[in-house]
């Protein structure tokens, strides 16, 4: 006689209904599935983050080979500068000595040219006023040439002053630059610093977070074990409730059907190893199949459609 509420087959075997299944179990079910999506949700923000801050470092460190780059290339152009600079230095010396030996030459030849005239002065006493009217006109071209010397060395000089002073200036133009590289340095190393403590920071927090995690597993695991102790004890009730209704409606178990008692399953195995956590639910050892009309009182993880998961660093 099979009962109104229940399902039968063709062969008046018994099938559970949807009914049947406990609202506490599919519940728990649903829980521990969005309590994986959450932990992978959560694993791959941390991964997209850490991307972000791998990334960061790279362009920081392309930025500073960059500006070595730039501040050598400055470096090297004002050497060619000051070596310019040197070279004209050079070419003003070698000008201001060839106008030495000229003045030098010209003023012998001068001296030469007086000696020759106070020779000729005994024998040209006639010619002396016309000498004397030459003399005077070269003596006013020596003094025109003597003072264009003097305007030249003085240009020249002039010269060598605004050369020293640019030179001056591009010294300290370069300390002022070398001063600035340093102190950018020394706010990238600073930088770097602050970056490599946060990274600490973060790693430290993430195998805080991992604890946690091996701590909620352990106690789901034990929880997830009491549930199936509980579970195969009313199991066992209503397999001998089963029973004892079949004997007062006069239907023998058949033979091969033995009474025995459900085993408990064993609780999930947790392992962590370097960082990473395993679950692994074991493999349930299954009693004797039953006859027709008894329900199996094994339940597993695996029956549920829970997985072992695994949380890795």
């Amino acid at each position: 006689m099979a009962h109104p509420g229940m399902e039968t087959d063709g062969l008046g075997k018994r099938l559970p209904s949807a009914q049947d299944l406990d609202v506490t179990v599919l519940a728990f079910a649903q829980w521990l599935s969005e309590m994986k999506l959450r932990s992978n949700s959560s694993l791959q923000q941390m991964l997209a983050e850490m991307g972000i801050i791998r990334n960061g470092i790279t362009t920081n460190n392309t930025d500073l080979t960059e500006f070595k780059r730039n501040t050598a290339t400055v470096q090297q152009q004002m050497q060619s500068q000051i070596s310019d600079l040197r070279d004209k230095l050079t070419d003003a010396y070698t000008e201001i000595a060839n106008m030495k030996k000229t003045k030098s030459q010209f003023e012998q030849e001068v001296h030469a040219e007086c000696q020759s005239l106070s020779e000729q002065l005994q024998f040209k006493t006639l010619e002396l006023e016309t000498l004397k009217k030459a003399y005077a006109q070269t003596h006013q071209q020596l003094q025109q040439q003597i003072l264009q010397l003097q305007t030249q060395v003085n240009e020249v000089r002039t010269k060598g002053e605004d050369v020293g002073r640019l030179q001056h200036l591009n010294v300290e133009q370069h300390v002022s630059k070398v001063s600035e590289v340093e102190m950018a340095a020394q706010y990238a190393n600073n930088e770097m610093k602050r970056l490599r403590s946060d990274h600490d920071q973060a790693i430290g927090n993430l195998a805080e977070n991992m604890n946690r995690w091996n701590d909620t597993i352990r106690d789901l695991s034990k929880e997830f074990h009491d549930f199936q102790k509980v579970m195969n004890v009313n199991h066992q009730r209503l397999q001998s409730q089963v029973w004892d209704v079949q004997g007062k409606l006069g239907q023998a178990p058949s033979a091969g059907v033995q009474m025995e008692q459900a085993a408990p399953s064993p609780a999930p195995v947790t392992e962590c190893r370097g960082g990473t956590v395993r679950t692994q639910s074991p493999q349930p050892r299954l009693p004797n199949p039953p006859a027709a009309g008894v329900i199996s009182p094994t339940y597993s993880g695996q029956h549920m459609g829970l997985a072992p998961f695994v949380v890795s660093r």
